[in-house]
């Protein structure tokens, strides 16, 4: 490497090296967009609607993975790079594998609840709708414990937690949908009606997995939420969803899924 010593500065010489990186910019600017130029001259509008036309067609199914459109897809992809000049980006191949699993709960057509005030029957799809990531052929929900854990939110920056001396491991935990902020009237709490990721569902599954949980539900409100429970119903239907399996030390509570607020409430009058 060669190493260059200034003993004083010299400004003509600064000024020189300057006005050289400025002009080497300017150069590298120049190569960048006369690239963005050839490269948007390269779309065409013809050749775009008809890529668009046969990728949207019937007998790519919609491009839904596991189905023989997708094998259709992936192959008019490859195909279509190939003759765009396009190399491949993982090796010699054009594909990089995504570990996937497509899981259709096939759930008992209704839940029994007992309590000390009796017991009644809850109705699959019309009163719950539950599903798991997990890839076990069987779970069951037999004889486990209900506990009402609020937005169940565990948020220290905001001086909360739902969880504060509630054990839930092993058993189902009931949390509401949004959060604390969401209808209070106070803009400083969370972030008022605005809702914050704790509100989510997502965010509701993944607290109740930390703390152990053997399933979460989320009471549904179409306020609170933002849409009516036949969004939810359509949920339970299958999904499909990265295989987590080789996830280690990661949980996922072996049932997630959704009541509604009627039920919720037949819930929690049965526990008092």
């Amino acid at each position: 490497m060669n190493h260059l010593t200034f003993n004083k500065t010299n400004p003509l010489l600064i000024c020189l090296l300057l006005l050289s990186a400025v002009l080497l910019s300017a150069c590298n600017q120049t190569n960048k967009k006369v690239e963005l130029k050839d490269g948007l001259s390269s779309l065409n509008l013809d050749s775009l609607t008809q890529h668009i036309i046969v990728l949207s067609s019937d007998s790519f199914q919609g491009r839904r993975p596991f189905t023989e459109g997708e094998i259709r897809t992936v192959n008019y992809l490859k195909q279509s790079y190939a003759s765009m000049g396009l190399e491949p980006g993982n090796g010699n191949s054009y594909f990089q594998e995504v570990p996937m699993v497509e899981i259709t709960p096939d759930c008992d057509a209704t839940m029994e609840v007992q309590s000390s005030r009796g017991k009644f029957l809850l109705k699959k799809m019309d009163d719950y709708v539950i599903w798991t990531e997990n890839t076990d052929t069987l779970i069951s929900l037999s004889s486990d414990e209900v506990v009402f854990a609020g937005f169940g939110i565990v948020a220290p920056e905001y001086n909360w937690n739902d969880y504060a001396g509630c054990d839930v491991r092993g058993k189902v935990v009931l949390v509401m949908v949004n959060d604390p902020g969401y209808g209070s009237g106070d803009s400083t709490l969370f972030k008022g009606n605005t809702m914050t990721y704790y509100g989510r569902w997502t965010y509701k599954f993944e607290e109740a997995a930390r703390q152990g949980a053997k399933a979460c539900l989320v009471i549904h409100n179409t306020k609170a939420a933002s849409y009516p429970f036949s969004v939810v119903q359509n949920w339970g239907k299958g999904n499909l969803r990265l295989d987590t399996r080789n996830d280690k030390g990661v949980y996922h509570c072996p049932v997630e899924g959704w009541i509604t607020e009627d039920i919720a409430k037949k819930l929690l009058m049965a526990s008092s």
